[in-house]
């Protein structure tokens, strides 16, 4: 250590330095419109496809879901150059938390009926409706987590 004392002004111009680049990179890990588009499709074709009673109807419609998810997440980190975990999202972490406990609970209350009414009911399509449900929310659910954290950077939480 050679005692030197910091320059004030050294430190200040890369304390902004630090800011701009956290701005900087709030604005770039916004993912396109089509990105959350795609997530809910994949996601309502999925639920929709329990009312086709075949299990391997819906297999392959998990997998192809799975598929989706692992084509848009390499899309994802190849347009932005990054990747962040909504269950680790730092200085916003508690509110997304709590927000994904809430999808969870609606989730399986919203898939739970659609099944009851789908099998023990015999509604024939309930599970597409609810699949079209399920699908629009978790691709507005992925656009309002990525609004969070963006803000939660630009603020410098």
């Amino acid at each position: 250590m050679t005692g030197e004392v910091p320059d004030r002004d050294a430190a200040a111009a890369q304390l902004g330095a630090l800011r701009a680049d956290q701005s900087a990179l709030a604005g770039r890990i916004v993912q396109p419109w089509w990105w959350d588009v795609a997530l809910g499709l994949l996601f309502a074709g999925f639920i929709s496809s329990y009312s086709t009673h075949s299990g391997w109807v819906i297999g392959a419609a998990l997998l192809v879901f799975l598929a989706g998810v692992r084509a848009l997440g390499a899309t994802y980190r190849r347009i932005t150059g990054v990747w962040w975990d909504a269950r680790e999202v730092g200085p916003v972490q508690e509110r997304v938390q709590r927000v994904m406990r809430w999808w969870g609970i609606g989730f399986l209350g919203l898939f739970a009926l659609g099944a009851a009414a789908e099998f023990l009911l015999d509604l024939r399509g309930a599970m597409v409706v609810v699949g079209a449900l399920l699908g629009a929310l978790a691709g507005l659910l992925s656009r309002w987590v990525t609004q969070i954290y963006v803000a939660g950077l630009r603020a410098g939480r």
